[in-house]
């Protein structure tokens, strides 16, 4: 028969014990003298964060449970609070061989359903930003499951834009009293309402009695019987976007900020979203409308250029055809063919060099920036090329970036010289052409070409390009690319 764990006469066996307190919806948890978790039970867990066999973060609970060791007490009373977890009190209490036992008290199994259902909330809003939706449809979800989830009367995503706080989403419960409809503004100046609070501070923010609150958004409230409210900011690529507020006619928990946190977050996360999608559209306009435009300059540039040479020299040799009876007039004929085939061959020859040039790719960047310089109208110094090839695409883009560097320079900024310098790092390539011109440059400016095509170039391959052009100071143009 196989071996059973011991256990006291008439008492559990020690598997039995931990089974049944794995089962119990009591948040139990214990603790050894180094802080580690000997035991949590799932409840523990989702309340306090501890799992068995780590060691517990350092902070308020840790910080109680040094207490204890330290003290001669055998039991203490605790109440826990944190910034990203509700407030809990429990008991802690010594047992034998060195080890810290807690259990939460009864609030904890609130706290724990509140836990979830606020997760199920986050969950459902994530869920619907992974799928892309239009941010207005964001906005809605986000202010109606922060709504439901605090059990308020109303919810609003808002937004920052002229001065004025927009509402861009609102939910209200059956009890609906009204205001703050979408398209709703107020204005941020002379109030010291929670728009113009956030707007300020960036911070969360509360208010718990709107009776003497200054300016248009509290008369709003006031009207429309809201006696408390309760804001977290939305940081959007680095600026306060707007807010989401939840307003109530009682009071507030004291973890609504907190709580409302994630929802902001996540409005945060649509709206970047968007701007990145938005961004990948713009620049595959602008690659189209680029390749349409270098079509037609190609057929423009073949038709007037090297096709009429070469339709003119057809016709000059069937002219010599006809005079080579008169040597002197054929030769004169003959010359001036030939004249037109050189010069038909030198367009051609710019056309592909526009195109692709021969020697990058027979030869690598170094020959090919060489004979750039070689070609330049303006003095070209050129350091630290990476003497082995790299990729094909990442030589390309920083030929083209420098040849368009040089075009700039030449035809924009009066310049007298430009100054290539690269750096290959372990996983990148690091480009600065620097120009003593007067400065100026846009690379927002064109569509499709110049440093704006440049850039979605540059950035198709997950590299970046910035442009630095004070007036008077020159441009330099900076180009990071990897390698990898």
């Amino acid at each position: 028969m196989p071996a059973r764990s011991p256990r006291p006469s008439g008492g559990l066996a020690p598997s039995a014990l931990r089974g049944l307190l794995d089962a119990t919806p009591a948040a139990v948890g214990c603790f050894d003298a180094a802080l580690r978790v000997v035991y949590a039970n799932t409840a523990f867990t989702m309340v306090t964060g501890a799992q068995t066999g780590r060691m517990l973060e350092d902070g308020a609970l840790a910080g109680e449970l040094r207490e204890l060791l330290a003290s001669a007490d055998t039991r203490r009373r605790v109440r826990i609070g944190g910034e990203r977890r509700m407030p809990i009190s429990g008991t802690l209490f010594t047992l034998e061989d060195d080890l810290i036992g807690m259990v939460l008290d009864a609030g904890a199994y609130e706290a724990l359903a509140q836990l979830a259902e606020e997760q199920s909330a986050l969950r459902r809003v994530a869920t619907l930003v992974a799928s892309a939706p239009e941010p207005d449809e964001v906005f809605q979800a986000v202010a109606e499951e922060a709504g439901k989830l605090l059990h308020v009367r109303s919810a609003a995503t808002i937004r920052y834009d002229g001065g004025q706080a927009w509402t861009v989403g609102r939910w209200a419960d059956e009890h609906d009293p009204g205001g703050f409809i979408v398209g709703t503004s107020v204005p941020l100046a002379d109030s010291e309402g929670l728009t113009a609070i956030v707007a300020r501070t960036g911070s969360p923010a509360r208010i718990e009695d709107y009776t003497d609150v200054r300016g248009r958004a509290a008369e709003l409230m006031r009207a429309n019987g809201f006696r408390s409210a309760v804001a977290a900011p939305v940081v959007a690529g680095g600026r306060i976007w707007g807010l989401v507020l939840v307003a109530s006619v009682s009071a507030l928990g004291p973890d609504a900020e907190t709580r409302l946190a994630g929802f902001a977050g996540l409005v945060a996360l649509a709206l970047e979203s968007a701007e990145a999608r938005a961004e990948v559209n713009e620049s595959r306009v602008r690659i189209l409308q680029a390749g349409v435009r270098e079509r037609r300059r190609l057929e423009r540039n073949l038709h007037d250029g090297a096709q009429q040479r070469l339709v003119a020299l057809a016709v000059q040799l069937r002219m010599l055809e006809k005079k080579l009876a008169e040597p002197e007039r054929a030769g004169t004929i003959l010359r001036g063919a030939a004249h037109e085939l050189e010069q038909a061959l030198a367009e051609l020859r710019e056309l592909a060099r526009g195109l692709h040039p021969a020697v990058l790719s027979d030869r690598g960047l170094a020959p090919a920036l060489e004979t750039l310089a070689s070609r330049s109208p303006l003095p070209l110094s050129v350091e630290g090329v990476p003497e082995q090839r790299l990729a094909e695409p990442v030589e390309a883009a920083v030929y083209f970036v420098v040849a368009e560097s040089l075009t700039n320079a030449v035809k924009h900024a009066e310049a007298s010289e430009l100054r290539v310098r690269m750096r290959a790092e372990a996983s990148e390539l690091r480009v600065e052409i620097a120009d003593d011109g007067r400065g100026g440059a846009d690379v927002g400016a064109g569509n499709g070409s110049g440093l704006r095509g440049l850039a979605d170039r540059v950035e198709a391959l997950g590299g970046q390009l910035a442009v630095e052009s004070t007036p008077g100071a020159g441009t330099t143009v900076r180009a990071v690319l990897p390698l990898q």
